[in-house]
């Protein structure tokens, strides 16, 4: 398990990916119009930074692009609010779209 640091003055925060995986996967669910999001989010560690990698299902009749987009951008400030961390890249696959589960 790769732990990302953030210095803050004179002291170290370690994060685990496991905690941003779950930041990025609980903010991705509460975007509207998302009905799930499949497990595992992915997180990789850039020195510093990271990258995340979600995979959703869109509740029918939604747009698709709309809140692929709205779910980058939710991940992305999420992961910078609750951890510090800077989420430099959030790739976001669709995986089909279904009634909310």
């Amino acid at each position: 398990m790769s732990m990302d640091k953030i210095n803050r003055s004179e002291r170290t925060i370690q994060i685990s990916d496991d905690v941003l995986r779950q930041v990025a996967a609980l903010s991705a669910g509460d975007v509207p119009d998302v009905s799930a999001v499949e497990a595992p989010v992915r997180i990789t560690n850039l020195g510093g930074a990271v990258s995340a990698e979600v995979r959703i299902f869109v509740k029918n009749g939604s747009r698709a692009s709309a809140v692929a987009a709205r779910v980058q951008q939710t991940v992305k400030q999420s992961i910078q609010d609750m951890t510090g961390v800077t989420a430099v890249h959030v790739h976001v696959e669709i995986s089909g779209m279904q009634e909310e589960v």
